[in-house]
């Protein structure tokens, strides 16, 4: 598998992330974990969250990734889109606008209420209709991942949420 860093933005797919994406999806969380835009995850981590990446592909040519993202459930009735990543050159075609859609429409189909982010660029996710909210608002994600975050003394993502009902 290899990133789509200079197609030209043809029909795209959503499918189901694979083993065979895993190295390209660390590498892309490494590489944006690094520049304080997402938070870290370990290998491990990621294989056991696997199912709940989906992936952008182009519908026709080569094999390629042009975006990613999970919804991860905290709940029957709620859930969070994270590790968002569009491929570099790439940005702003509306690939991640898509995904969210498709991750939002996803969520709707399985019964979910709510949908959450936690991002360093909340007017991104206010334009798709997420509204500001304290993080203390979602205690799921506070007691699973924020009491065990590496940034949670000094954390400056916003939470926001949209609610599907």
């Amino acid at each position: 598998m290899r990133a789509a860093d200079s197609l030209p933005l043809l029909d795209v797919r959503l499918r189901s992330a694979d083993l065979d994406d895993v190295p390209l999806i660390e590498s892309w969380i490494k590489k944006w974990s690094d520049r304080r835009v997402l938070l870290p995850q370990a290998g491990g981590a990621l294989r056991v969250a696997l199912p709940d990446f989906r992936v952008l592909s182009p519908r026709f040519g080569p094999s390629s990734v042009l975006a990613f993202g999970a919804l991860r459930r905290y709940s029957p009735r709620l859930a969070e889109i994270r590790s968002l990543v569009v491929a570099d050159g790439l940005h702003r075609r509306g690939l991640g606008r898509f995904l969210v859609g498709e991750l939002l429409e996803e969520a709707r189909r399985e019964g979910l209420r709510r949908v959450f982010v936690l991002t360093r660029a909340p007017t991104v996710f206010e334009r798709l209709g997420f509204a500001l909210v304290p993080r203390h608002s979602l205690p799921q994600k506070v007691f699973v991942d924020c009491s065990t975050c590496c940034r949670r003394e000094r954390c400056d993502e916003q939470a926001l949420v949209r609610n599907l009902s």
